[in-house]
């Protein structure tokens, strides 16, 4: 695996008299280092005797002798390359701007010179990556430096802002504070640190090794790992190759871009498809996160031409289903609304199941953006109530849906299942004999239903406002502001707080003096208590008839009398007590079995 390892000093790897550049490869992330990495980076050079250790770097090397001359290709340690190249560009910049510089200084610059540029062919020594505009922006710095020798990059905005500008500018900073000597003592500091350069011969030697490294510090996520060992197979094949795959692979992570959906995305579609010879990894009957490496492992050294093809291919569609927008494009509105309800109530074990729907939808020729649309609210209804009743826990529903999947196939090989309602309805009623009890439901519903789940709630008066909705009356209660909070939150009519207005308290207890704080236990967090309001804070613990007609400086209502449907009977009520509230949750209560009912002729 390792052709050479050697503990050299950073003078070698950026000699005057060098030939060797470095170049980062584009499917390196890009340079991240911050304030604090600089920081310490200036303060260990200062403070150590000489010598500093800076860590090892990772190249491939194809030539015989890495140090002879050529390009090596940066796998690790750019982070460190790329500081220790803006550090010798601000040992330059102060240096120049010295005054009636002596033979000495001149020959100090002239090597600083040819540190940052190979001096045979005023080639960069370091070409970072692309990512980012790392590559731009280092150009930008260069071309301030040696303007003869660098264009400046055109069409640069925001370079300032940027980690390469920002880094450049740091150290100008801390140089300019110290003295001609101690920055001549600085530098000779940092050219006697030390860097251990480990030479592979290959990629994916250099991603084993990497691996290797970085599991013994912090360790890699599974992506990371998975993504390393595909490219490093990939690369092996000359059809293939390293930037092709790297392009690739962005592709499907530009679909994907948070690492839990990219995780939760390769568990869930092992776990659908497994029943597939080509899928099926012995021993592992489901993916989680402790073997999800070792499946993929297997996956690619058999066909990691075919597995890259698949994760690209099922990526496409689990992006539609986990993003309205691209659900709209690829399938239809409907198939839109329908997906982001289920978004809503946070159902993510429902996209396995949907993941497989779509395959299922193809091979048998059905309508893929119906089958979807239909599967969506079913599993929004279905998953309104588990989330209500926690029934069944949580735990339980990844094996269940694997185990639907599994059930659902049966039907479909036999021939029982062979048209989309059909499917429909077995899948219906097997996920109904594993809800809550329609007891246990309406029991939760008749409850403390606010304190069961707190954004079941919000989703239920949502749809109850949705459901009267027209084209004249319409908003958009999923609505965020600028700090991505609901605009429409849950709003107790009666207050919660325990401390109860005198108006609220007479209210309340009529000639049952002593009352209110057991009504109101009893009754604040009931469905009939709740309505939506964009204006929670401004009706805080009002009175309830001051709540009712609340107006705005310029007299709109912002209170009950807002023309939301849920408001309605409120807006021409006098009085609010627990008659009233019991009421209106029986009558709500009917709408939200109507609305997101299971049973079909409820």
């Amino acid at each position: 695996m390792i052709q050479d390892v050697k503990a050299l000093p950073v003078s070698f790897y950026f000699s005057p008299d060098g030939t060797t550049s470095f170049f980062i490869p584009k499917y390196q992330r890009e340079y991240v280092w911050g304030w604090k990495n600089w920081d310490a980076l200036f303060n260990d050079l200062e403070e150590s005797p000489g010598g500093h250790f800076l860590g090892s770097i990772i190249c491939v090397n194809t030539q015989q002798d890495g140090m002879a001359g050529g390009r090596l290709e940066l796998i690790d340690g750019q982070q460190r390359f790329t500081t220790i190249s803006l550090l010798f560009c601000a040992f330059y910049s102060k240096l120049n701007a010295v005054q009636n510089s002596d033979r000495k200084l001149l020959v100090e610059l002239d090597n600083l010179e040819n540190r940052i540029f190979v001096r045979s062919s005023a080639q960069w020594r370091l070409e970072p990556s692309e990512q980012a505009q790392n590559k731009a922006d280092f150009q930008k710095v260069l071309s301030d430096l040696f303007p003869n020798q660098v264009k400046a990059p055109k069409g640069l905005s925001y370079f300032g802002n940027r980690r390469i500008a920002r880094a450049y500018g740091y150290f100008c900073d801390r140089l300019e504070g110290m003295s001609l000597d101690d920055t001549l003592a600085l530098l000779e500091k940092l050219k006697a640190a030390m860097l251990v350069k480990i030479e592979v011969r290959s990629h994916s030697d250099a991603f084993m090794l990497f691996e290797s490294i970085n599991n013994r510090g912090i360790p890699l996520s599974a992506i990371d790992i998975i993504k390393n060992n595909l490219l490093a197979e990939l690369d092996k094949r000359p059809d293939y190759g390293i930037d092709r795959a790297f392009d690739e692979w962005k592709d499907l992570i530009d679909l994907l871009p948070d690492p839990a959906v990219q995780e939760r995305f390769l568990r869930q579609l092992y776990n659908m498809f497994k029943y597939l010879k080509l899928v099926e990894v012995k021993g592992c009957t489901r993916a989680t996160r402790s073997n999800l490496i070792t499946i993929y492992d297997t996956l690619l050294r058999k066909r990691p031409v075919w597995l890259f093809g698949a994760l690209q291919a099922k990526g496409k569609t689990y992006s539609a289903l986990i993003n309205p927008a691209v659900a709209n494009a690829e399938w239809s509105d409907a198939t839109a609304s329908a997906l982001q309800d289920l978004q809503r109530l946070g159902a993510a074990p429902a996209y396995a199941f949907l993941l497989w729907i779509s395959q299922v939808a193809q091979s048998q020729d059905w309508d893929d953006a119906d089958a979807l649309e239909q599967s969506a609210a079913l599993l929004t209804k279905w998953f309104f109530w588990r989330n209500l009743t926690d029934m069944p826990p949580t735990r339980e529903l990844d094996p269940m849906f694997t185990e639907l999947v599994g059930d659902l196939l049966k039907q479909i090989r036999s021939g029982t299942i062979a048209e989309l309602d059909g499917f429909m309805q077995q899948t219906r009623t097997w996920l109904l004999a594993r809800a809550a009890p329609a007891d246990v439901c309406e029991a939760r519903l008749k409850g403390d239903v606010y304190l069961e789940n707190y954004e079941a709630t919000r989703f239920m008066l949502c749809k109850l406002e949705e459901a009267h909705q027209t084209r004249e009356n319409k908003r958009d209660l999923w609505a965020h502001d600028a700090n991505d909070r609901p605009v429409f939150t849950v709003e107790h009519i009666l207050p919660k707080t325990e401390n109860l207005g005198p108006g609220w308290v007479t209210m309340l207890e009529g000639d049952q003096k002593g009352t209110a704080d057991a009504i109101r236990q009893r009754c604040a967090h009931q469905l009939g208590n709740l309505t939506l309001s964009g204006y929670n804070s401004k009706l805080g613990t009002m009175e309830f008839l001051k709540k009712r007609d609340r107006q705005n400086d310029k007299g709109d209502f912002i209170g009950y009398r807002n023309g939301l449907y849920l408001n309605a009977d409120l807006a021409s009520r006098d009085d609010w007590n627990e008659a009233a509230i019991t009421a209106r949750t029986d009558k709500m209560l009917k709408e939200v079995k109507s609305i997101l009912s299971l049973r079909e002729n409820t």
